[in-house]
């Protein structure tokens, strides 16, 4: 991720809202298919945290991609907004 921000050149963030229990295939297909910026929510009622942690962890192992090779977006929302 580091790479391609320094080209300057576009990029997508790959979604995982509302992906629901496949939230962790849906990662890892983003990732196998050249998606490396993640965008998340601490927000159980529309993000599974846990799957794109693991979606993004088997990609990485198939890949050999480390964590420097990704960017990970999150954001927190207290319980009264959500």
């Amino acid at each position: 991720a580091k790479y391609m921000l320094q080209s300057k050149l576009p990029y997508i963030v790959y979604g995982t809202a509302w992906k629901k229990d496949a939230t962790a295939s849906l990662v890892s297909k983003a990732v196998e298919s050249g998606f490396r910026f993640i965008d998340t929510a601490c927000q159980p009622k529309h993000y599974n945290e846990a799957g794109v942690g693991e979606g993004w962890k088997d990609a990485a192992a198939k890949l050999g991609l480390t964590r420097s090779d990704f960017f990970l977006q999150t954001k927190f929302t207290s319980l009264d907004g959500q």
